[in-house]
């Protein structure tokens, strides 16, 4: 779940069909709230959030996010979407997958980037998004 802003949680379940957008098609939800999910090594929405495609060291240098380390920050401005871009990122695929661990089971402040080294635990940094 991810929560923003003066968004409100409700119970219940809502069908979104199909939401599965490619980095080679996001210019078709340009105004959609957007979770990019991978690091920009991989996945050029990543690349455009974070200046560039970074892998390994440039990606630490990038991100502060290095090996066993995951990154979820919100990005309030960006080339990609009009609204907000959440990006859900780790060092390498199975950092990553703790991120989307986090994101699924944690209630995230978009406003603010956080690192994390396990599905249950992060650092918040003070940085606004």
């Amino acid at each position: 779940m991810v929560v923003g802003g003066d968004a409100t949680v409700s119970g219940g379940t809502t069908s979104l069909g199909n939401i599965l957008v490619k980095d080679t098609e996001v210019s078709s939800v340009a105004t959609k709230n957007l979770i990019v999910v991978g690091g920009s090594c991989i996945n050029s929405a990543a690349a455009a959030l974070v200046g560039g495609t970074k892998c390994g060291a440039s990606w630490t240098e990038a991100t502060g996010v290095g090996q066993g380390q995951f990154l979820i920050k919100g990005y309030a401005d960006s080339t990609l979407t009009t609204g907000l871009a959440l990006l859900v990122a780790g060092y390498d695929a199975d950092d990553t997958v703790k991120a989307t661990t986090y994101l699924t089971n944690k209630v995230v402040d978009t406003s603010k980037a956080l690192k994390g080294t396990s599905s249950t635990l992060v650092a918040v940094e003070i940085e606004e998004a």
